[in-house]
């Protein structure tokens, strides 16, 4: 299967390139840079010889614990794909081909294709580890401009055509009969992504026209935070690719009611890059495609949310981290630990996942602003 070459059309194709400024951004495109390029060395300083990555650092413990999520995983490769690709920085392609080897080396037979696995057992089979390792591998492809482990790719998208259920929707686990909102959305993500790259493929075709003719009209009747991030960057990427109304309506409809209603409150210190994703995903969607009144209402919940968020963010050579009113942690390992983002403003853990949503936000709102001046550093 041929790859088509994307650089600045994968900007193009995002639905990016021509949203119009409607505000002062909250970062520069040099920051921005800096900020984004911290995270993703901070992911490939703790990737391990096989591909794995360190999963949470316990601040108070002054380690990393030996918890571990496969899905996440699989998250932080795709980011470090993605920002491989956009950034073009030779240092991460080593890095990035290594997780993807290492969710081979996880994966178990299901059905005809392959999912993740927790323990490699099938009851430890993950259908959103696969989706994000299938993104993982789409974007490496793009980065190199030709097919990287197209293998490995047919055999991840058979394994989540296994876990699709008659409504559209995709089962987590192996002989589960109900959709997870979570797994569903990032397997709508990664055949958003795969179709635009392949758009012959017509496996990835059918599945799309299952999956979307049921699960469109379910989550907006019945709006899931779960779902809401990948759901809307999904939508955008859809309709970048096709042009279609339904993917604009579903998106004015979807963004305007989780902005007012399910969006969570940095009110609490928590990180909320996850769902900042799929807002800055909406907004640059809906910019381009004539919604501009609720594009900037996305915009104005943008621009509160993103700087408590890179707050978070370990930045420079300190040793000493402030977590609340007169309350401050001191460690020498801090200094190892530039470019992650915490869990939270009162929370001394940094997990994965904390780093793969605020890596893929900045991604996301760098794209935003500039546009099509496209990421070069």
């Amino acid at each position: 299967m041929a790859i088509r070459r994307a650089g600045f059309a994968l900007l193009l194709t995002l639905g990016l390139c021509t949203a119009a400024q409607t505000s002062e951004p909250t970062l520069g495109q040099a920051e921005l840079e800096r900020r984004a390029e911290a995270a993703a060395r901070y992911l490939v300083a703790t990737e391990t010889a096989e591909g794995r990555f360190f999963y949470e650092f316990d601040f108070l413990r002054s380690h990393f614990t030996p918890d571990d999520n496969i899905v996440r995983q699989a998250g932080a490769g795709f980011v470090l794909n993605q920002f491989y690709f956009l950034s073009g920085k030779p240092g991460f392609a080593e890095p990035s081909a290594r997780s993807i080897a290492y969710y081979e080396a996880q994966s178990i037979a299901v059905g005809a294709g392959l999912l993740l696995s927790e323990d490699e057992t099938l009851a430890g089979g993950r259908a959103g580890a696969a989706a994000l390792a299938l993104l993982a591998e789409l974007f490496h492809s793009r980065a190199i401009g030709s097919d990287f482990r197209p293998d490995l790719r047919q055999a991840w998208l058979r394994g989540l055509a296994a876990q699709q259920l008659p409504d559209g929707g995709i089962a987590q686990v192996p002989g589960e009969a109900t959709a997870d909102s979570y797994a569903t959305g990032e397997t709508w993500l990664a055949l958003a992504h795969y179709i635009d790259l392949a758009p012959d493929a017509a496996e990835v075709a059918a599945m799309l026209e299952r999956l979307e003719a049921g699960v469109m009209a379910k989550y907006l009747a019945v709006p899931d935070r779960m779902f809401a991030h990948w759901g809307m960057m999904a939508a955008a990427q859809r309709l970048a690719t096709t042009g279609e109304d339904r993917y604009r309506d579903f998106l004015e409809r979807f963004a305007a009611n989780y902005v007012e209603a399910l969006m969570p409150s940095t009110d609490s210190g928590s990180n909320t890059c996850a769902a900042l994703e799929g807002v800055i995903a909406a907004a640059a969607a809906l910019e381009r495609h004539g919604v501009p009144d609720l594009a900037a209402t996305l915009r104005g919940r943008i621009d509160t949310d993103l700087p408590h968020n890179l707050g978070l963010q370990l930045t420079g050579d300190s040793t000493r981290l402030e977590f609340g009113p007169g309350q401050y942690y001191e460690d020498p390992k801090l200094k190892n630990l530039t470019g992650a983002f915490r869990n939270g403003a009162y929370v001394l853990r940094s997990r994965v996942d904390s780093t793969q949503h605020c890596l893929s936000a900045l991604l996301l709102y760098r794209q935003l602003i500039e546009g099509a001046a496209g990421w070069k550093m």
